[in-house]
């Protein structure tokens, strides 16, 4: 049986589980354990959307955000995280990786002395450019801090369940692409943070995302809402992020 090695995980497609050497086992819904067999076939290179639709759905037609749904199912399996992955790396508007560790080099002992000056300027040169870099950093403002939370079904009607949770994968997808600003889930990890907050609703008999986005009891900094209907919200909310990431970064 083909058995693929995840960190402190060993994955048996031919089984859609995940094993970890204390003996925990994760079953993986059937599309997800393929998506993650085509991962794994291609280590350390960019899998495309478009690759994966094709071996996972057979090239069928499905909602945009079909793919974000798996890999956040994956993510959660793995006990990954999106904003600090180990294992899966989402590559902005391109695909995901299986990130793959990669052996460190023993230097290379050179006999006699005659090396000993290179070295020297090699040291002294690292130490100017750590001393450098420290300075850009401690000079560079800090990038901000975006929490996104789960999205509330306020419709009363529960069949629009599944629909909030990936809707909420597909948010958290969006902001992750957003350029210089720091995205969390759930817990807010600084007092400076900004939330966004969203909710399912029912607008002209159609199903449309509210959000808005506020710090800790502070005013409200930017409001946005999908329309179209449940096919356009995944477009709709890529549209609404990049406004918000522009009002982030002002």
């Amino acid at each position: 049986m083909t058995r693929h090695m995840i960190g402190a995980w060993t994955f048996e497609p031919g089984a859609n589980e995940l094993r970890r050497d204390d003996g925990e086992r994760r079953r993986l819904e059937h599309r997800a354990a393929v998506t993650l067999e085509l991962l794994c076939s291609r280590p350390g290179e960019i899998v495309t959307t478009e690759d994966i639709v094709a071996q996972v759905w057979n090239g069928r037609a499905i909602s945009p955000n079909s793919v974000p749904v798996v890999i956040s199912d994956l993510r959660q399996a793995l006990e990954d995280d999106a904003r600090s992955p180990r294992y899966i790396e989402t590559v902005a508007k391109r695909g995901y990786r299986l990130m793959v560790e990669r052996p460190a080099q023993a230097p290379v002992m050179a006999s006699g002395n005659r090396v000993r000056p290179a070295i020297l300027v090699l040291v002294a040169l690292g130490l100017a450019l750590g001393a450098g870099l420290a300075f850009a950093v401690i000079g560079r403002p800090a990038a901000p801090v975006l929490v996104v939370r789960q999205v509330h079904n306020v419709t009363g009607n529960p069949v629009y369940g599944p629909l909030a949770s990936a809707t909420s994968a597909v948010m958290v997808s969006e902001a992750e692409q957003l350029s210089d600003v720091e995205v969390y889930r759930g817990a807010s990890p600084r007092p400076d943070a900004v939330g966004l907050d969203s909710m399912l609703i029912i607008w002209n008999g159609r199903p449309a995302i509210m959000m808005w986005a506020h710090r800790a009891g502070g005013p409200v900094l930017w409001s946005g809402m999908t329309g179209g209907g449940e096919q356009r919200i995944p477009y709709d909310i890529a549209h609404e992020m990049h406004r918000l990431g522009e009002q982030l970064r002002r």
